[in-house]
């Protein structure tokens, strides 16, 4: 569904060039008459022809992440390149190949550079850059080459009526960009490849071979624009081209496209080539120097990049209203009163954007020395309630009281004392413990320097109160994600937060690390903390929190002590109805084996396993974090290279490592990652439904819209995506909706072996039933499915049976009724005995 009203003119960039380019032509026309005149606007449409031809292509090697600064100088080698073959052999024809093979070779070379070595865009692109240039100069003695040839000069020259034909090339150009972005495949695997290269990857697009592609076009492009210019010029000249790779960028710039990826419209960009044209042309008229010229272009990249980012000016605005007034001192007043009466009150909190209201009616407390879990489904509300609280947001209605003041905050900087430990850590990998605890508020000396004494006295005083043994002078990365989170943990004690608020804080934890963080949180609680807790997972809620807030459709919908209330209650109240049981289990009749693997190894942590799973069968694989499961699931959807032991899916032996061969066979990998590897979050629900489902539905790699559309739709039905919007960014989605996208997206593809990894982590309680409801509905129809699970709950509810990993070796097998006792035994590497599953 297109996005409508006001604030999705913003996202858009094209009705706001239109606006801009006719209030340029009526400004300069009202200035100097001349300037409307037939000819002068034959000559601006000829100036930005060739900008507009090398904008297009720049455009595409843009969305796929990528920058190309050598384009100008591509473009004066290919000239004289084809100036030189002109010379030898008086052949136009001879000349426009050797002017497009030039071209081509130069955009290869940064095709090879970038996309199979490696190489940084701008670092490949300026080697080129250079390269070009000085084969221009030598190779023409930085002369210019004279032609003459009436087929050369036609294109630079001539017109067809009153348009030209350079235009009339543009022209061509745009329309068949705009059908290869918007109706082929590769147009997809383009926006794929910007918007999350990794999970383009994983949904089999040839992520290398497109961004080589890219630039071997633009190279090509620049040869083409190379022929446009010797017929403009009537020579082949060196220095032709300077600066053309910044006019290139910024029409693209303008035109809405984003120097992140994936994101960016051909239309855009041709309307923005014709206005840096137009008003290029309009101040040469009004006879401003070249200097201002720059100033003014630099001026438009700014707006057009504000304007198309709106939160940016909100933002800057917000900073110029936050001066320490009643409510930020409020707040401060707040952070440093006496623990014992610290309490953070919300009163009716409301909070809408447009079309959904967020937040409605919202109100509970909080106090010091309780933990409250925060419950509800994805899209209850619950992030939206953690922004505001934070000052991220601030609330359309209501208030929200903390130590019995109403606080207004005007930004995150306001809300003292508040701390949000979020699931991705606001931390700097490359800076060590003690600089990431005191980033942004350093002590210093007398002199200005960091008091690094002060710092380091303090940091080891805050891990010894914590119990925390982290060497403070260790490089964060160096550290495993637990302790991190503890790093984070300290760095807000360290900032005197009284309420600490944590969003999904076990997600990626191994058990002993989970165990050490209920021990942080039992220490923060005692000092007098309060703690407001996300989780997903019943068992944490009932055995770390005093209570439970309940949030459904944006609303408060109760609380309950976790003495006096039971799991049941709770995900009802969650949900809105009785979702019966959480990991259901249906029994299937089981065919023929489908996978088979024997002593596999991926030559890192996956020693040695050996399994079977059959059609209409869960199997489960259990273990600690790093026994291996999740390796074997990589290795069996060709993710990994399969250093020993053998694959074989029905019966046919698989090679590992190609992910092609292994959906060939029927095989997809749903990942534990799902921002990663899962979906790309910049295209639509329906872009990333069909993105794997298009390699073999496609005639010539056109797209079939009608075929796509209802594709997503059966998908979105069948999965109970919500919203139902197909044309909804899935990074927009909740964390339940986005699995089932990741899922509909290999659904798609008709599998008959299933591999998911953690399928449920961070997905609701509710999501959670739905999932593995689907599960047990595939496996029934008779799909094979493998799966990783780090909940036992899960593994014990939904598995047919469960095959343990223990430091990366398969060390047993259990039927289904097997206990947690059973699993735990042998993933510490008890050996004692086991009831073993007959295969």
């Amino acid at each position: 569904m297109p996005d409508r009203g006001f604030s999705s003119l913003f996202r858009r960039n094209e009705p706001i060039l239109i606006v801009v380019l006719i209030v340029a032509v009526a400004v300069f026309g009202a200035v100097d008459a001349r300037f409307l005149s037939t000819g002068n606007i034959v000559s601006i449409l000829q100036q930005s022809a060739v900008t507009a031809l090398i904008a297009f292509a720049m455009t595409t090697v843009i969305l796929t992440k990528g920058i190309d600064i050598s384009v100008g100088s591509t473009l004066a080698f290919s000239g004289i390149c084809g100036g030189l073959v002109f010379q030898a052999t008086g052949s136009a024809f001879l000349t426009i190949a050797a002017a497009l093979g030039a071209g081509a070779a130069m955009g290869l070379l940064n095709g090879l550079l970038i996309g199979f070595s490696g190489i940084s865009p701008f670092i490949a692109t300026l080697a080129t850059m250079a390269f070009a240039r000085g084969f221009s100069l030598n190779l023409s003695d930085a002369s210019s080459i004279p032609i003459s040839d009436p087929v050369l000069v036609f294109a630079g020259r001539e017109t067809l009526g009153v348009v030209p034909v350079s235009v009339v090339i543009a022209g061509i150009a745009l329309v068949a960009w705009w059908f290869v972005l918007t109706r082929t495949t590769y147009g997809r695997w383009i926006y794929a490849t910007g918007g999350s290269a990794t999970a383009a990857r994983a949904s089999m697009v040839p992520v290398q071979k497109v961004r080589l592609s890219a630039y071997v076009i633009l190279g090509l492009t620049a040869g083409i624009g190379a022929v446009l210019t010797i017929g403009r010029l009537g020579s082949a000249q060196p220095l032709a081209g300077t600066g053309l790779e910044f006019t290139a960028i910024t029409a693209a710039i303008i035109g809405g496209t984003k120097l992140s990826g994936g994101e960016g419209s051909i239309w855009g960009t041709a309307i923005g080539a014709l206005l840096l044209g137009v008003i290029n042309t309009g101040l040469s008229f009004l006879q401003v120097p070249q200097t201002i010229i720059y100033f003014v272009t630099a001026f438009l990249v700014l707006i057009a990049v504000l304007l198309s980012q709106p939160e940016t000016i909100t933002a800057l605005l917000k900073k110029r209203r936050r001066k320490i007034g009643p409510a930020a001192a409020a707040s401060e007043d707040a952070a440093h009163g006496h623990p014992e009466r610290h309490s953070l009150e919300l009163r009716g909190l409301g909070k809408e954007f447009p079309g959904v209201k967020a937040l409605d009616g919202v109100s509970f407390a909080i106090r010091a020395g309780e933990v409250v879990a925060l419950a509800g489904e994805n899209g209850a509300g619950k992030s939206t309630l953690v922004k505001c609280i934070s000052g991220i947001y601030r609330p359309d209605e209501g208030e929200i009281v903390i130590d019995g003041q109403p606080v207004r905050f005007q930004g995150a900087n306001d809300a003292k004392g508040i701390a949000v430990i979020h699931q991705h850590f606001s931390l700097a990998p490359d800076l060590t413990v003690l600089e990431n605890l005191f980033l942004g508020r350093e002590p210093r000396t007398g002199a200005g320097m960091l008091n690094r004494r002060l710092m380091k006295a303090e940091a080891e005083r805050i891990m010894s109160e914590l119990e925390l043994d982290i060497d403070v002078t260790a490089e964060l990365q160096s550290l495993t994600v637990g302790r991190q989170q503890m790093v984070e943990i300290a760095r807000a004690v360290l900032s005197d937060a009284w309420l600490f608020v944590m969003d999904e804080p076990t997600s990626a934890l191994s058990n002993r690390e989970r165990d050490r963080l209920y021990e942080v949180i039992a220490k923060l609680k005692a000092r007098g903390a309060g703690i407001l807790y996300i989780s997903h997972k019943m068992e944490e809620i009932f055995s770390q929190c005093d209570r439970v807030v309940v949030m459904r459709d944006g609303r408060y919908i109760g609380s309950r002590e976790t003495t006096e209330t039971t799991e049941s209650e709770i995900v009802s109240m969650m949900v809105g109805r009785d979702v019966g049981e959480i990991f259901p289990w249906l029994e299937a009749p089981t065919g023929e084996v489908a996978v088979k693997v024997d002593g596999i190894s991926d030559g890192n942590l996956l020693k040695d396993a050996s399994l079977h799973v059959r059609q209409g069968e869960i199997l489960a694989l259990a273990g600690l974090m790093s026994s291996g499961r999740s390796e074997v699931l990589r290795l069996i959807a060709g993710l990994s290279s399969l250093e020993a032991g053998s694959i074989e899916v029905f019966g046919k032996p698989q090679s590992g490592g190609d992910i092609k061969e292994a959906n060939r066979n029927g095989v997809v990998y749903i990942p534990e990652d799902r921002h990663l590897e899962g979906f790309v979050g910049t295209m639509t629900v329906r872009d990333n439904l069909s993105l794997a489902w298009l390699r073999g539905n496609t005639k010539g790699g056109i797209l079939s819209w009608r075929a796509i559309n209802r594709l997503a739709r059966e998908l979105i039905q069948s999965l109970g995506v919500r919203p139902a919007q197909p044309e909804k960014r899935t990074g927009e989605l909740s964390g339940g909706n986005q699995q089932k996208v990741v899922i509909g997206k290999w659904l798609a593809t008709k599998p008959r072996v299933i591999l998911l990894d953690e399928p449920t982590r961070g997905v609701d309680v509710g999501a959670k039933s739905e999932l593995h409801r689907l599960f047990a509905d595939l496996k029934k129809e008779g799909a094979a499915i493998i799966m990783v699970s780090s909940e036992l709950p899960e593994v014990l509810g939904v598995a047919d049976r469960i095959v343990v990993m223990c430091e990366g070796h398969a060390v047993g097998e259990l039927p289904r009724g097997a206990t947690e006792e059973d699993v735990m035994r042998l993933a510490l590497g008890d050996a004692g005995p086991v009831r073993h599953a007959a295969e």
